[in-house]
C-alpha cells in the first residue's frame, strides 16, 4: 500500500487542487465569509428560539436564506475556473491570451503523461483504476485481518454513524420522546377532546417543520463548505506529518479522477445538458464588461450545432 500511496501523494503534489492557486481570490473569501454568516444567523436564532423564546429569522427570512446559498455557489465555482487558469500561466508565463477550455485542456494532457511515466501503465487509465482497485482493496483487507478483533471494535465504537444511520438513530430518539409525552398524559386528556388534540399534534408538526427541518436543512449546504475545509485541512496537516499517509477516501477520489481522464476520450453523441451547463456557468463568472463577448459566442455555437445537424441528415439521406 505504501508504493501506492507514494505514487498517488507525489501525483497529487505536482497536480495541486486549483483552489490552492486561488487562496488570494477576492470570490474565494466571499463565499466562505456568506457560508459563516449563514450558520450563524441560524445558530443564533436556535439560541434565542431556546433560551429566550423568540426568533431572529423568521420562516420567509429562512427561505430567503436558501436563496442567498445560490451566489456563495456560483463564487466557489468561480475560483475553480480562476485556480486553474492561474495553475496555467504560473506553467506558461509566455502566454498572453488564455481561452476558458485550454487550462483544463492542457491539463488533462500533463496528467495523462504523468500517470504514464509514474505508473507505468500502457496507456488505459481504466484498466490501471481497476488494476489499483484490487490491489488496494487486497492490502486494505490483509491489513485489516492482520488486527485484533477486539480493538478494530473498539476503534468502530468511536467512528462517527453512516448518514443512514445517524437518521435512524434521530427517528428513534423522536419516538422516544413522543412515546415519552404521550405516556405522561392522562386518559381523559388525550379521548376528551380528540378534535382539539388533532389540532394541536398538527401545530406540533408545523412548529418542528419551522423550527428545525427548515433551519437544518438551510445549515447544509454551507456546513458542508466549513467541514470540507477543515477535513482537508486536518488531512494535509496528516500527510505533512507523514508522507505516506493517505486515506481511504482519497484513494478513491484520486480513482475517480482516473476515470474521468478515461471518459474524456469517449465521443458523446448528446452535448445538450452539457453545453448548456457550460454557457451558464460561463455567464455566471464572467465580468460584466465580457457578457457581450460571451453571448455572441453562445449565438455562435448554436449556429454551428444547426449547421452540423443540418449537415448529418443531409449526409444520413
Amino acid at each position: 500500500m505504501e508504493a501506492i500511496a507514494d505514487k498517488i501523494r507525489y501525483y497529487r503534489k505536482t497536480f495541486r487542487a486549483p483552489v490552492f492557486y486561488a487562496l488570494s481570490s477576492l470570490a474565494l473569501w466571499l463565499s466562505i465569509g456568506l457560508a459563516t454568516l449563514i450558520l450563524g444567523l441560524l445558530f443564533f436564532d436556535l439560541y434565542l428560539r431556546i433560551t429566550q423564546s423568540t426568533y431572529l429569522l423568521g420562516t420567509s427570512d429562512q427561505a430567503w436564506l436558501l436563496v442567498y446559498e445560490v451566489p456563495m455557489v456560483f463564487g466557489l465555482m468561480q475560483v475553480y475556473f480562476q485556480g486553474a487558469e492561474r495553475r496555467y500561466r504560473i506553467l506558461h508565463p509566455a502566454a498572453k491570451r488564455v481561452h476558458f477550455r485550454t487550462p483544463h485542456v492542457t491539463l488533462a494532457k500533463e496528467k495523462h503523461a504523468h500517470l504514464r511515466t509514474t505508473f507505468a501503465h500502457g496507456g488505459d487509465l481504466r484498466a490501471l483504476a481497476k488494476h489499483l482497485i484490487e490491489e488496494w482493496e487486497w492490502r486494505r483487507e490483509l491489513k485489516i485481518r492482520a488486527q485484533e478483533p477486539l480493538m478494530l471494535r473498539a476503534k468502530g465504537f468511536f467512528k462517527l454513524p453512516s448518514p443512514g444511520n445517524f437518521a435512524a438513530y434521530l427517528t428513534g430518539f423522536v419516538a422516544i420522546l413522543a412515546a415519552i409525552v404521550i405516556a405522561t398524559l392522562s386518559r381523559e386528556t388525550i379521548f376528551a377532546d380528540l378534535e382539539q388534540f388533532l389540532v394541536d399534534t398538527w401545530d406540533l408538526i408545523v412548529q418542528l417543520w419551522l423550527s428545525i427541518v427548515l433551519p437544518f436543512a438551510v445549515c447544509v449546504l454551507p456546513g458542508a463548505v466549513i467541514l470540507v475545509g477543515i477535513k482537508q485541512i486536518g488531512e494535509a496537516l496528516l500527510e505533512w506529518m507523514d508522507d505516506q499517509f493517505l486515506s481511504n477516501i482519497a484513494f478513491y477520489r484520486f480513482i475517480t479522477e482516473l476515470l474521468e481522464l478515461h471518459d474524456r476520450g469517449e465521443r458523446l453523441l448528446l452535448r445538450n445538458t452539457r453545453a448548456w451547463a457550460y454557457w451558464m456557468v460561463r455567464i455566471c463568472i464572467a465580468p460584466l464588461e465580457e457578457l457581450p463577448k460571451v453571448w455572441r459566442r453562445i449565438r455562435r455555437a448554436k449556429a454551428l450545432a444547426r449547421r452540423n445537424a443540418r449537415s448529418r441528415r443531409t449526409g444520413a439521406l
